[in-house]
């Protein structure tokens, strides 16, 4: 666990929520950020590689394959490949 310092216009807090205590709003501040971090893992690995087991992985290939083979898919130029996962993953290097 880490701990963060973060800086709250208390003035602007009591005019949004008259009834928040230090506290209480702290506890609400954490609930917030643990549901906003697990929305962004979940988020991250919903379509990343990553988020299958082997088998799986090997099943989506193969079905890829007879996809090809049938031609009931396209082939994207490779450099298009790696700009779509750069773009979706935030790789740069």
């Amino acid at each position: 666990m880490c701990t963060y310092n973060i800086t709250v216009d208390e003035a602007a807090l009591r005019k949004l929520q008259p009834t928040f205590s230090r506290e209480a709003f702290g506890r609400w501040l954490q609930r917030h950020v643990d549901d906003l971090v697990e929305d962004m893992t979940a988020e991250q690995h919903a379509d990343s590689p990553i988020a299958h087991t082997e088998e799986e992985m090997k099943t989506i290939v193969a079905e890829r394959l007879r996809q090809l083979d049938a031609g009931e898919a396209t082939l994207i130029p490779g450099e298009q490949v790696f700009a779509q996962i750069r773009a979706r993953y935030g790789f740069n290097g």
